[in-house]
């Protein structure tokens, strides 16, 4: 087990920056474009090759990697992860308990803070408050099952097709993780596809409350899983870093999709490191 260091107040990249390199070119990558850690993508820990597994030796090594590029680990991300079927009755929940508990102890091999999940899809609004104790009961199993005396922490991103966003449950799904250790992943492009360009009009107390970790981006709030440069949508990223003030939290630059993500880094860091700048002046005050 790797030796878990801060991450808030850092410039954090993401290893899909270039999601289609394997980890030693992204990891050199994000550090020659001026980032201080790294948000490491599941897909790049292994071979790469079907039907190949990956174990925590990987996960471990993978850390080692991240590190000599002179980068903190920072989350280790497993949304889509296809074992995560929490609501797919006895079988999938076995499935996912066990996969889940599996990217935990991937995470700390490698010296990861956190892991990144879905919450799920959940069809009927009726259904919400079911889905979100479920998904209490499989994070701790998940994290008995991991057999981590003190296993890292586990943030949901939400999509417009997941069931928080959906079906606009957001606060009911901020208590049922915070009550398990867990939070809200806010990322931007997400919730404008989802909920238009006023984001800050749905963070209430209790929500701002629950979000654990931030994926920085700006959106057309029209195109799901592109995440723009900032100035390049339009959000008023401004009025949102305002409202996060004080939440001692990572916000990993998040350009999943954007077809000229290094070109994007280089022109725009200046606008993504006043952002980090002031999250972490306000948790410093």
């Amino acid at each position: 087990m790797s030796v878990r260091l801060p991450d808030h107040g850092k410039l954090v990249g993401m290893s899909l920056v270039a999601g289609r390199e394997d980890l030693e070119t992204a990891a050199l990558t994000i550090k020659e474009l001026g980032f201080e850690a790294m948000e490491v993508h599941a897909s790049q820990i292994g071979s790469g090759m079907p039907g190949v597994p990956t174990f925590e030796g990987h996960a471990a090594a993978a850390g080692d990697v991240v590190r000599r590029a002179g980068l903190i680990v920072s989350t280790l991300n497993v949304v889509a992860d296809p074992s995560f079927e929490p609501f797919g009755g006895p079988d999938a929940v076995e499935r996912t308990v066990a996969g889940l508990a599996a990217h935990l102890r991937w995470a700390a091999a490698m010296g990861a803070p956190r892991i990144l999940i879905f919450d799920g899809r959940v069809d009927d609004p009726a259904d919400v408050p079911a889905a979100c104790d479920t998904l209490v009961r499989v994070i701790e199993s998940a994290q008995r099952r991991s057999g981590l005396a003190d296993p890292p922490t586990i943030s949901c991103e939400l999509h417009p097709f997941t069931f928080a966003l959906k079906h606009r449950a957001l606060a009911q799904l901020g208590a049922a993780l915070r009550s398990v250790g867990g939070g809200i992943c806010l990322d931007f492009c997400h919730f404008g596809v989802a909920l238009g360009r006023d984001i800050v009009g749905f963070l209430d107390d209790d929500v701002v409350a629950a979000i654990d970790h931030i994926h920085y981006s700006d959106t057309d709030t029209v195109t799901s899983e592109l995440h723009f440069p900032p100035s390049e949508g339009v959000l008023d990223l401004d009025a949102i870093g305002a409202r996060m003030a004080g939440r001692p939290i990572a916000a990993s630059w998040d350009l999943f999709g954007w077809p000229g993500a290094r070109h994007a880094v280089r022109t725009h860091m200046a606008a993504y490191r006043l952002f980090v700048e002031r999250l972490a002046a306000s948790t410093a005050a």
